[in-house]
C-alpha cells in the first residue's frame, strides 16, 4: 500500500520528525527515503505514545508567535518535546537560526561567539537553545542554518527564497528592496537536508552552523531563479539595510565531513525556477 512523503514505518532505529506540514520537513523526508521516519504534528507533540520506539527527534516546528513576540514557554513546542526526549533518553535535533548571533557579528559567525540574538526571533531561539541544553545536555544537536532555499512560492513566508518566488509567480517580476550586491549565505535545501541526516545518524552534541561556505549576491540569486523560470523582470528599489551575513561552517565540515558543493546555490535556484514554471 502506498503512503505519503511523511509516512509511518515502525522501527527501533526510528527518527521522529515534528512538523508534518513543514516544507523543510517534507524536503528532508523526500530526499532521504531510506531513513526510517515517523512524522507527527503539533497536536501529537504532547502524546507520550508518539515517541515510542524512537531514538532521535528532529523538530521543524515553531509557534508563529515566537517569530516576533517575547518568549513565552506556553508557545515553546521545543520545550514540550524536549521533556519527552529527556524522559526517554532520546537525542534531540533543534533547528535554530543564524539570527542568534548579534547583528554586528553576522559576517563569518562562528559557534563560539556570544549569542544575544539580533531580533525577537533570534532572542527566542537563544532562549530555546538554553532551555533544551539544560534538560538534555549532550543529547542535543543545534543546527543554525543560513537562508535555506526550497520550493515555497508562498506569500508571507519569512525566508528569502519564498519572498523571491512568490513575487515571481504572482507578479512576473522580483522587486529587491536591498542593494543587489548585498551578500547572504543562501543554503540549498539539498545541503541542509544532508546536514540534518548526518545529525540524525551521528547524534553529535553541540551547535553547528549550516552555511554554503560563501555568500551569494541577492541580485544573482534573483537572476538565477528567473532564468530557471524562463521569464521575469528584476526591479531594484533599495530602501532596506543590506543585512549581509555569512556563516563559518568549519565545525560542520570537521565533525560531519560536509561541505556545500561549488555552484550548488545557482543550481538550486535554477531548479526551483524550473519547478515554478512547470506549475504555471
Amino acid at each position: 500500500m502506498g503512503c505519503g512523503i511523511l509516512c509511518v514505518r515502525m522501527s527501533a532505529a526510528e527518527t521522529i520528525v515534528v512538523g508534518r506540514s513543514s516544507l523543510l520537513a517534507q524536503e528532508f523526508a523526500a530526499r532521504h527515503a531510506d531513513l526510517v521516519l515517523r512524522a507527527i504534528g503539533h497536536a501529537e507533540a504532547d502524546d507520550a505514545a508518539a515517541y515510542e520506539g524512537a531514538r532521535c527527534i528532529v523538530n521543524f516546528a515553531l509557534a508563529p508567535g515566537l517569530e516576533s513576540l517575547s518568549y513565552d514557554p506556553a508557545l515553546d513546542i521545543d520545550l514540550r518535546i524536549a521533556q519527552h526526549a529527556a524522559q526517554r533518553g532520546l537525542h534531540y535535533i533543534m533547528i535554530s537560526s543564524r539570527r542568534v548571533y548579534a547583528a554586528a557579528a553576522q559576517w563569518n559567525a562562528v559557534e563560539s561567539q556570544a549569542t544575544p540574538g539580533m531580533d525577537a526571533y533570534g532572542r527566542n531561539k537563544v532562549r530555546i537553545e538554553g532551555e533544551l541544553r539544560a534538560r538534555l545536555g549532550d543529547r542535543l544537536t543545534v543546527l543554525r542554518p543560513g537562508n535555506v532555499l526550497c520550493h515555497e512560492p508562498v506569500a508571507g513566508r519569512r525566508r528569502f527564497g519564498a519572498y523571491l518566488q512568490h513575487q515571481l509567480v504572482a507578479q512576473g517580476r522580483i522587486r529587491l528592496t536591498v542593494d543587489p550586491d548585498a551578500r547572504r549565505d543562501l543554503v540549498p535545501a539539498e545541503f541542509f537536508c544532508e546536514a540534518v541526516r548526518a545529525a540524525t545518524l551521528r547524534r553529535l552534541s553541540g551547535a553547528f552552523n549550516v552555511g554554503a561556505g560563501h555568500a551569494t549576491r541577492v541580485g544573482d540569486a534573483a537572476r538565477w531563479l528567473m532564468r530557471g523560470y524562463g521569464s521575469g523582470e528584476l526591479l531594484v528599489e533599495p530602501s532596506q539595510p543590506p543585512d549581509e551575513f555569512q556563516l563559518n561552517s568549519t565545525r560542520l565540515r570537521e565533525a560531519f565531513g560536509l561541505a556545500c558543493k561549488e555552484g550548488a546555490v545557482e543550481r538550486s535556484l535554477r531548479e526551483i525556477g524550473q519547478r515554478l514554471a512547470r506549475s504555471r
